[in-house]
């Protein structure tokens, strides 16, 4: 029992280090050698943030659930104003995070993800409450005259945007408010707006309250002093599509490229490179220990694939046509960027994708990360035909095969790994 719960934490350690830099989260060995996470929550651009701590105890996750904590980092660096928030924001943090634990079963990544989550959505209110006062201006200032025409972008993130009605209402809403810009609907939703800033802040009040899974403004811009609003915009009108790389071309050729990356949490002080080599997708090649119910399991990677904007292909190789015996598995998982794999990867460990011995829906605890690098820009335009390589029919392949379609996307680095 000791060993496979050793096996299980390992696992969940090991995901760890594929799933963050070692700037967001690491782990390391305490006094009394037991493991624990420590996972970087930024608060701020100026690098203001909360350091979550997760112990994982003896027993874990059999017998005994996660300790829980969280401090604030370089306090003394930061306004007063910032630190009271924080402190104000902690125990609030603390208690929903252990709301998600599932007794008996892994709960790192599930609570990291929400941790993310909850900072996005909840950590401007503990903010604007307590910096409001330290900001605003006296009575007795005089404010000097000028031209108060703003105009404002926002690029609002949604988990997914589908229902015809809510799509409508936002058409609609966008129109009344004189806002042109990009709805983007499925899996994530987009809603990319441009309009004067008092618009764009009704707009965003208005749709709050709907009903949302998830919806939080990621990215938002300003420009002052503006004399004419219409030869400012950057679109024309305000359009419904399904494919995000529409949106992303036209933010690249009006240059917003940097207002659409924040709806991958890329953001201007991320260093972000726009070389060559930065351009190209990035992968991973998984290896899956065994899939129960193969075409649920195989179905629902299919699923999350269109619904992260990812790639995947999986393949599954029997040793000498032995059909009697387990096949070895591999899944190739390719995004337009690094972050983009690891929330795929985040998703795949924290959802029941397959089913136990006894039939009951099951997180997956065997998968492994052979390898997660960039691959070639180029690999879907080679001679493989990767719809049909994709078809549930295709997914038993030959030795040489395989070795092929890996060496096609990642290289012999790939291969050799």
């Amino acid at each position: 029992m000791e060993e496979n719960l050793e096996e299980r934490r390992q696992a969940e350690l090991e995901f760890l280090s594929c799933a963050y830099s070692t700037k967001e989260a690491w782990w390391d060995i305490n006094d009394s050698g037991v493991p624990v996470i420590h996972r970087r929550l930024f608060l701020s651009s100026d690098d203001f943030s909360i350091l979550l701590i997760l112990i994982l105890c003896p027993g874990y996750p059999a017998f005994y659930e996660l300790d829980i904590q969280a401090i604030v980092e370089n306090r003394d660096q930061k306004s007063a104003a910032l630190a009271r928030a924080a402190d104000k924001a902690i125990p609030r943090l603390v208690q929903s995070c252990q709301q998600q634990i599932k007794e008996g079963e892994e709960s790192v990544l599930l609570i990291l993800t929400h941790a993310d989550e909850w900072v996005e959505i909840n950590w401007p209110d503990f903010l604007s409450s307590e910096c409001s006062n330290e900001f605003a201006p006296s009575k007795n200032t005089i404010l000097p005259m000028e031209n108060k025409t703003v105009l404002g972008r926002r690029l609002i993130y949604s988990h997914h945007i589908i229902s015809k009605i809510k799509r409508n209402d936002i058409q609609n809403l966008a129109l009344h408010y004189k806002l042109t810009g990009y709805i983007k609907i499925g899996w994530p939703g987009i809603i990319l707006i441009e309009g004067l800033e008092e618009n764009c802040i009704s707009f965003y009040d208005e749709i709050r309250p709907w009903s949302w899974k998830f919806l939080v403004v990621r990215g938002e811009q300003q420009q002052k002093n503006i004399h004419d609003l219409e030869s400012s915009r950057k679109f024309t009108s305000f359009n419904e599509t399904d494919d995000m790389s529409v949106v992303a071309q036209h933010c690249r050729d009006v240059g917003l490229e940097s207002l659409f990356l924040t709806s991958m949490k890329k953001y201007d002080n991320s260093s972000i490179n726009n070389d060559e080599e930065n351009s190209m997708p990035y992968g991973a090649l998984v290896h899956v220990d065994h899939m129960n119910n193969a075409k649920r399991y195989r179905k629902w990677l299919r699923t999350t694939s269109v619904e992260t904007g990812c790639f995947a292909l999986t393949k599954q190789l029997y040793p000498n046509e032995d059909f009697t015996k387990r096949p070895y598995i591999v899944v190739v998982v390719i995004g337009e960027s690094d972050d983009t794999v690891k929330q795929f990867l985040k998703r795949w460990r924290t959802s029941r994708v397959d089913v136990d011995s006894k039939g009951k829906s099951c997180l997956e605890r065997m998968m492994s990360v052979v390898v997660k690098s960039r691959v070639h820009e180029k690999f879907f335009f080679t001679s493989t035909d990767w719809k049909e390589a994709k078809e549930e029919e295709q997914v038993n392949v030959s030795s040489e095969r395989l070795i092929s379609l890996i060496e096609s996307i990642g290289g012999k680095d790939w291969v050799e790994a």
